[in-house]
């Protein structure tokens, strides 16, 4: 690279000097799905001749900047000043970069937008100069954030709420960038050490896409994994972990616990080859609860009913815990209609038959029903 015509095109460029400048070589994007600089990073790409097009950076740009987005363009002139154009990203002269090489560069989209400016922000909080609540928090003491903030996730996937999900997923991004921050103060591993073990074994799961096995569908890919997964369980030193199952959280709640156990024990044959002895089961664990005569006997049942259930779930490909969360959100929704009409009545709930109740909530139902109708 001649760095002395590099420094002249970079003049050329106006750009924050506050905020630093980032060079890519431009080969780099090559065989990528996404772009090597932050949205927070001013970036220079640098294209050699027959390069640009095999790099599906107009792809990037349309999926990540929006459309007015402006790209400075610099083609290479080696016998004369580099020609510098301003264009939005549909109009990038790519013909004339791919033929005499040439530069993009991608002003900082907006501020505070990677992982590293989080990481600042969390370690300031946790400095001398920072909270004093931040920096009180331990491991332990964040174990209910980290708890709450998953739920909430799950609530705003229950709602179908983007903006609400995106709001919760950097709510529980703050737990995980504080465990590894407190982790990182105690010299034990930064939240770095947390995305290398976890890309490491993505990789390692994934032979299929990053190696050289053959998987024919989903089916295949969740035995490998599982055959994978066992391999992992043999490297590791932990001997309290030996047994397929044991590696399941034990703290999980119950119903996901469940259908955890039933996917693991299914991934290596103990399954029903069809549906319908999953639904003799159930018939079965109904009889049997029926003639409990007592009651450890009628509490053992009912735990095989529910566990029974959770099966068909799972073959249904879904989520008990999520089917029950949405049936309680119904059923929050269809009781409070229940009370507003009782009480726009002037009546309370205790005036009123169980017969009565139940036409407001089949009522209840049918708006309901009308609703998701219109939703869709």
């Amino acid at each position: 690279m001649n760095f002395t015509r590099l420094i002249k095109i970079i003049e050329l460029i106006e750009f924050d000097n506050t905020i630093g400048l980032k060079l890519v070589n431009g080969f780099q994007l090559i065989n990528r799905h996404s772009l090597i600089h932050q949205p927070d990073e001013n970036a220079l790409y640098i294209f050699k001749p027959e390069e640009i097009k095999a790099t599906g950076i107009l792809g990037f740009i349309s999926s990540y900047y929006p459309k007015n987005y402006e790209i400075t363009c610099i083609i290479e002139e080696l016998d004369s000043k580099p020609q510098l154009s301003k264009k939005i990203s549909p109009e990038i002269p790519m013909d004339s970069i791919n033929q005499k090489g040439g530069y993009l560069f991608f002003p900082a989209l907006r501020e505070n937008s990677s992982i590293n400016s989080f990481i600042e922000l969390i370690a300031h909080l946790r400095s001398p100069e920072g909270c004093p609540w931040d920096r009180k928090q331990t491991h332990r003491t964040l174990r209910t954030n980290l708890l709450e903030e998953t739920y909430e996730v799950l609530e705003s996937l229950d709602q179908l709420n983007s903006d609400l999900l995106r709001e919760e997923l950097g709510d529980l991004l703050l737990q995980i960038v504080l465990h590894a921050q407190i982790a990182a103060e105690e010299h034990e591993f930064d939240l770095f050490d947390v995305i290398e073990g976890i890309h490491k074994k993505i990789v390692f799961r994934h032979p299929h896409v990053f190696g050289d096995w053959d998987v024919e569908g989903v089916a295949g890919v969740m035995r490998n994994w599982e055959i994978l997964k066992s391999e992992e369980r043999g490297l590791k030193d932990q001997p309290d972990k030996k047994n397929l199952l044991d590696s399941v959280p034990k703290n999980l709640p119950a119903l996901s616990l469940a259908q955890k156990y039933q996917e693991r024990a299914a991934r290596v044959g103990f399954d029903w080859p069809e549906i319908a002895p999953v639904f003799d089961k159930i018939e079965e664990e109904i009889r049997e609860l029926r003639e409990a005569d007592d009651g450890p006997s009628k509490e053992r049942e009912l735990g095989d009913l529910l566990f029974a259930i959770i099966n068909l779930v799972r073959w249904y490909g879904l989520d008990a815990e999520s089917v029950l969360r949405q049936m309680n959100q119904r059923f929050l929704t269809r009781f409070s209609f229940i009370e507003n009409m009782v009480a726009n009545q002037g009546r309370k709930m205790t005036d009123l038959s169980l017969v009565e109740l139940d036409d407001i909530w089949d009522l209840a139902k049918k708006e309901e029903a009308k609703s998701a109708q219109n939703g869709r």
